[in-house]
């Protein structure tokens, strides 16, 4: 990779990472502007869950000095995550190039779509009181984005962020919050198992690590105080097109 397109990597990590933060979808534009560059996808995934951690980092610090997240949410989530992860994870080798930028394509382009009307689809916010139930639905919910974190991926943080506000009642601020929180220890199991496996690509991702680690810090910064609308009218577009490149050439 030349010197201008690494520049340009960087610059779309740092703006992922905010977008993110704000929205969940990192991911989704990441790896596909990777695979752009001429990384294989293998390694896309696996560099990119690397530097998701950084992300993850920098949202945790501004999020918990608000004291905005609380563990009785996070915790059957993200330890059922843990368990998806290192199912997800181990299957990511066995799939072929081809196959695996197939799934990711076709997921990419469903969750851009689901960030995009997301607004429409949550329910109105509400409080109650939180059983068993709620617990034992959160944990299959975790096992599922777990695998998925393993294997795709992108989006994984959308689709958590509508768990926490279904099953706990969650406002959409706090959603997020908690979200940063039960995310970031299943990405970095992710990580260490792509670590064993030889995937990262070191020298791509500890660049992207400490940028999304920035850019992380600022997205937390910009979502308390703006909304995201006008990210995903502008970057959603962006995604779908990258993932019809994944499918189609």
């Amino acid at each position: 990779m030349d010197a201008a397109s690494f520049i340009l990597l960087l610059v779309a990590s740092f703006l992922s990472a905010i977008m993110g933060t704000m929205v969940g979808m990192a991911m989704v534009i990441m790896v596909p502007f990777m695979v752009f560059f001429g990384i294989p996808i293998h390694t896309a995934v696996a560099t990119g869950r690397f530097s998701m951690v950084g992300i993850g980092i920098g949202n945790i610090r501004t999020f918990s000095r608000r004291e905005k997240i609380e563990a009785r949410y996070i915790m059957p989530i993200s330890i059922a995550g843990i368990i998806g992860t290192l199912v997800g994870t181990s299957f990511l080798k066995h799939l072929s190039e081809n196959a695996l930028e197939n799934i990711i394509g076709i997921f990419i382009i469903a969750i851009s779509i689901l960030v995009l009307f997301e607004e429409k689809l949550r329910p109105n916010e509400f409080k109650r009181r939180i059983t068993f139930r709620n617990h034992a639905i959160s944990v299959l919910a975790g096992l599922f984005i777990g695998s998925y974190i393993g294997i795709v991926g992108g989006g994984a943080a959308t689709i958590m962020i509508f768990v926490l506000v279904l099953v706990y009642g969650l406002s959409f601020h706090q959603a997020v919050a908690n979200q940063k929180a039960a995310i970031l220890p299943i990405s970095i199991i992710a990580t260490l198992v792509f670590i064993y496996q030889g995937l990262i690509d070191y020298r791509i991702g500890v660049p992207l690590f400490l940028v999304n680690m920035l850019g992380g810090y600022v997205g937390a910064i910009l979502i308390l105080k703006f909304k995201p609308a006008w990210l995903k009218i502008i970057l959603v577009p962006i995604s779908i097109l990258l993932a019809l490149k994944l499918i189609f050439l």
